[in-house]
């Protein structure tokens, strides 16, 4: 008898089985969801597809029904547009018409206006015919007497005739006196034209003296100048800026021309009728202050203020002039400075009344 001996292998095939058949098991379920998952959603695709289609045809409806209405609203338009067309065509019309319509009530009244001034005039015609009538009728019973008048009037003219021949030859005369007479004052105008001419040489020569005279005294200083008849002094040596009142410096200044013009004075004959003119000049820049609203004004007083002074010393009024030129005189015309300060001046002429 034989033994058996006992072994230690394990027999895992059994286990192999089970584990296989259960995987089987749990492929052939996943398979069946799988299967019933395509069923139903293969019908549920059949039912979308379905209801796509239902779409697809109520959208080719809609399609159509919207291609049919764009038609119509395009010839509904098309037909707007023809009606807008013929509107302003009838707007512009009755437009043509209201104007027409203006003119011919405006002609109208134009002829109503014609009517009445023919109307008028035709009034007028008939009034200056009758008139004319009673005049012809006047005339044909005057006639008579104007002949009877006319006769009169013929020996009186022949009478004025006779006067106007004496009148003629004594109007000859006349022009011949008249030409006479204007020799006489052509030759009397010659006469005071070298009169004047005489005279004017005769106070050239006292301007000469008196410019010597202010020249030798004068000669050291560079405030003052020479231009052709004039002596020129700043204004800035007898006034400050804006001001019309004498400075001291100035004063000085006219008492050496107040006793060469007193001087002067003296040698001129009372015949020769002069005048010391002093002329006031500003520059262009404007001045309004509380005394002097225009440099015209400031330019009258400085040359007023220096007349007064020449009066205080002694200067009879009659020989003096003031005059005020403001800015309208430049004697340098540029915009500068320089050019400013040499128009600020007063000027001395000594010239004839």
């Amino acid at each position: 008898m034989r033994r058996f001996r006992p072994t230690n292998e394990y027999n895992f095939w059994p286990s192999f089985v089970d584990a296989l058949s259960t995987l089987l098991i749990v492929v052939l379920f996943f398979l069946l969801l799988f299967v019933l998952a395509h069923f139903f959603m293969g019908r549920n695709l059949d039912t979308k597809n379905s209801e796509i289609d239902q779409l697809n045809r109520h959208l080719e409806n809609l399609a159509f029904e919207l291609s049919t209405q764009q038609q119509i609203n395009q010839g509904l338009t098309e037909k707007l547009r023809n009606q807008r067309e013929e509107a302003q065509k009838l707007s512009e019309e009755i437009t043509g018409l209201k104007d027409e319509q203006t003119k011919t009530l405006a002609q109208i009244a134009l002829l109503e206006a014609d009517i009445k001034a023919l109307t008028l005039r035709k009034r007028e015609l008939e009034n200056e015919t009758s008139q004319k009538s009673a005049r012809i009728k006047e005339e044909q019973k005057i006639s008579q007497e104007a002949k009877a008048h006319l006769a009169v009037l013929t020996a009186q003219t022949e009478k004025l005739t006779k006067e106007l021949e004496k009148l003629s030859a004594l109007l000859d005369q006349a022009e011949e006196k008249d030409k006479k007479q204007k020799a006489q004052i052509a030759d009397l105008g010659k006469k005071l034209n070298r009169a004047l001419a005489a005279k004017a040489s005769e106070l050239s020569s006292y301007r000469s003296e008196f410019f010597g005279t202010l020249r030798k005294v004068l000669k050291d200083r560079d405030d003052f100048r020479i231009e052709g008849d004039r002596f020129v002094f700043q204004s800035e040596l007898f006034f400050k800026s804006g001001s019309a009142f004498l400075e001291d410096k100035g004063k000085k200044q006219l008492n050496i021309l107040a006793r060469t013009l007193k001087e002067l004075q003296k040698k001129i004959p009372s015949k020769i009728p002069w005048v010391l003119r002093v002329d006031g000049h500003t520059d262009n820049v404007p001045i309004h202050n509380e005394l002097y609203s225009s440099n015209w004004q400031l330019s009258a007083n400085r040359a007023i203020a220096v007349v007064q002074y020449l009066i205080e010393q002694g200067v009879p009024p009659r020989y003096l002039v003031a005059a005020g030129f403001g800015q309208h005189q430049p004697i340098d015309k540029r915009n500068t400075e320089a050019a400013r300060r040499k128009n600020r001046r007063i000027e001395f002429k000594l010239t004839e009344r």
